[in-house]
């Protein structure tokens, strides 16, 4: 059986995500500013360096511990088998990177997004991201204090992030901020629609994953939602006025608040499956009613109330029905 490595560990793990995402993100500020890309870049040595940062500190636990049990299964710390898988992937991402740029050259717009060896990427970093989590759970340790859990909610954080990166030709930030002209026209607005909606799913869907195996502590929902805004925001084009940039990211702070106070009154688990759909509800409904007031006070709305209205509340319903896959009505019964 693995041992726990320990909450200096995930410390130490934790340090080395912020570094690859901070990477990743700066590499994500460069695109969106046009500036100069190809593979020999400080943003790409930002990057790379931050996922040497995470071989190290990962494989050297795995090298130091290998001695002293029954083979490398055993060697690898308790909750961190996937960020191993995680670091190969990574590995062969950046090998296929390098060659996939070379026989197509390097990828602009939303090519980037969706380029096979970007996902592969993309999913390597995702594995990496979850191990703090995944250790945390393992612990079975339900304490509701932030400071004793930081590292499994910055883990979390880390993971909405990627969510959010990989589908920013659909999410909230790329819609409206910065917006010009015809802000509010009918494309920008279904094509916004479609955006709120997965964005709705991805908060929901990874609060629900998360509550399903353990308490999640007060202040955690305004660190994925609001950390997750300001990066997003942050890699938005310099063009961007400031003014625009703090109108969303409060959306997104309040939002994460909202939540909070939810998670804090109500306590929602498995074993409190009502309180559960409360939550999952609350936050992509309070988030996106939020969101459209900016909207129209920065631009106007060229919209109808059913349309305002209709798409919260679909949003709304979107986490509601997540919390059923999660928690069906039959195990809420028994849980």
């Amino acid at each position: 059986m693995t041992a726990d490595a320990g909450r200096v560990f995930d410390w130490l793990v934790t340090g080395g995500i912020a570094w690859l995402l901070g990477g990743l993100y700066l590499d994500g500020w460069a695109h969106s500013n046009g500036l100069p890309d190809s593979f020999w870049t400080v943003w790409h040595a930002v990057f790379y360096s931050g996922y040497a940062a995470n071989v190290t500190i990962l494989l050297g636990a795995i090298a130091f511990r290998y001695s002293r049990v029954n083979g490398w299964r055993e060697a690898v710390p308790r909750g961190y088998a996937a960020a191993a898988v995680g670091i190969v992937a990574f590995g062969i991402g950046g090998v296929l990177d390098m060659l996939w740029h070379t026989a197509f050259g390097v990828e602009v717009g939303n090519d980037a997004l969706l380029s096979p060896s970007h996902l592969l990427l993309g999913l390597g970093m995702f594995l990496i991201a979850s191990g703090p989590f995944v250790a945390e759970v393992r612990r079975r340790d339900d304490s509701p204090s932030l400071g004793r859990r930081l590292p499994m909610v910055l883990s979390l954080v880390a993971i909405f992030l990627l969510l959010t990166f990989f589908t920013l030709y659909s999410g909230p930030y790329s819609n409206f901020l910065g917006a010009r002209g015809q802000a509010t026209t009918g494309d920008r607005m279904f094509r916004g629609l479609l955006g709120m909606l997965l964005f709705s799913g991805f908060s929901s869907g990874l609060l629900l994953m998360v509550l399903r195996r353990t308490v999640l502590p007060v202040g955690s929902i305004t660190l994925i939602i609001g950390l997750d805004g300001i990066a997003m925001i942050l890699m938005s084009s310099r063009d961007t006025p400031i003014d625009a940039q703090l109108s969303f990211i409060s959306v997104a702070v309040a939002a994460g608040v909202i939540g909070d106070l939810v998670l804090w009154r109500l306590r929602p688990s498995a074993a409190r499956p009502f309180a559960l759909r409360i939550l999952a509800t609350t936050v992509p409904a309070a988030y996106f009613t939020l969101y459209l007031a900016v909207v129209g006070l920065r631009y106007g709305y060229g919209w109808s109330m059913p349309f305002l209205t209709g798409s919260v509340f679909l949003c709304g319903t979107i986490g509601l029905l997540l919390s059923f896959v999660a928690i069906p009505p039959g195990d809420a019964e028994t849980a």
